[in-house]
């Protein structure tokens, strides 16, 4: 089983958009009116991902920086500790109006671009991406 963690939020120049949870957590520290606790709760949770969880080589690579905008990354339900995080850290964000959807899947909805213990990242098949981001 594999999970995805998707968030939707409103920005100023545009209409309602669907971003990663991440993405929407940066947004809010920086356009957002936040308790402290909770900003000082998103950097640690931000932190915590960024020197636990494996960067996907494919990432890093000049030659995909185009193709990766449209990959997407999946948590594998070995990655329990960070699913739980994702979980406390969607909590946060859904007190203020951000809403994250929680998609799962039985197999990977795309091309198989990296994989490690935690995760796959996968290049949506193009029926899929209309559907699921």
């Amino acid at each position: 089983m594999y999970l995805r963690f998707r968030a939707k939020y409103y920005n100023e120049k545009k209409d309602r958009i669907e971003f990663g949870v991440f993405s929407a957590a940066e947004y809010l520290k920086k356009h957002g009116t936040l308790e402290k606790e909770d900003r000082n709760a998103l950097e640690a949770f931000i932190h915590y991902f960024d020197h636990e969880l494996p960067i996907p080589d494919y990432y890093q690579d000049e030659k995909n920086r185009q193709a990766a905008k449209s990959a997407t990354s999946w948590f594998k339900n070995s990655a329990e500790d960070f699913i739980g995080a994702m979980n406390k850290m969607a909590l946060i964000l859904q007190s203020y109006q951000v809403e994250v959807e929680r998609i799962h899947s039985k197999r990977p909805l795309g091309k198989l671009i990296y994989e490690d213990d935690f995760q796959v990242t996968i290049l949506p098949y193009r029926d899929v991406k209309k559907k699921v981001q």
